[in-house]
């Protein structure tokens, strides 16, 4: 597996999400032309925070749609589908990199998912503090 590196993203205008009308958990659910926007509230989703960081509790709880991803300052990573075992690996892989990093977020954990050159592809992000 490649090193994580988280990036930041300056969006400087809203990025519109798509609604999910899909009969498929939040999991498998795939954008039709756009981006779909799912969010977590950080302070439920993490269990302690162990010697190598947090750690995501399973399985993670419905999360909120969203319509839009606002204009802001964000952490983030991105990978593919099969990048890692499941999603939930990519947002906890990437919740143990900002704190490694020491990096000061707030807000919720966002998930966004889209379809990139054909793949699936899958953005974690946190807005910076």
């Amino acid at each position: 597996m490649e090193e994580t590196r988280i990036l930041v993203l300056h969006l400087l205008s809203a990025l519109p999400g798509e609604a999910s009308f899909q009969d498929l958990p939040w999991q498998e659910a795939r954008p039709i032309l756009g981006s779909l926007f799912w969010t977590f509230p950080a302070n439920i989703i993490q269990q302690g925070k162990q010697q190598n960081g947090p750690s995501l509790v399973r399985p993670l709880p419905q999360p909120e749609p969203l319509t839009r991803l606002d204009p802001g300052n964000y952490f983030f990573l991105q990978w593919r589908n099969g990048s890692y075992a499941s999603i939930e690996d990519g947002l906890e892989d990437f919740l143990r990199q900002l704190w490694w990093e020491g990096k000061a977020c707030s807000g919720p954990l966002i998930l966004r998912v889209l379809n990139e050159e054909g793949h699936r592809t899958f953005q974690a992000l946190r807005a910076l503090a």
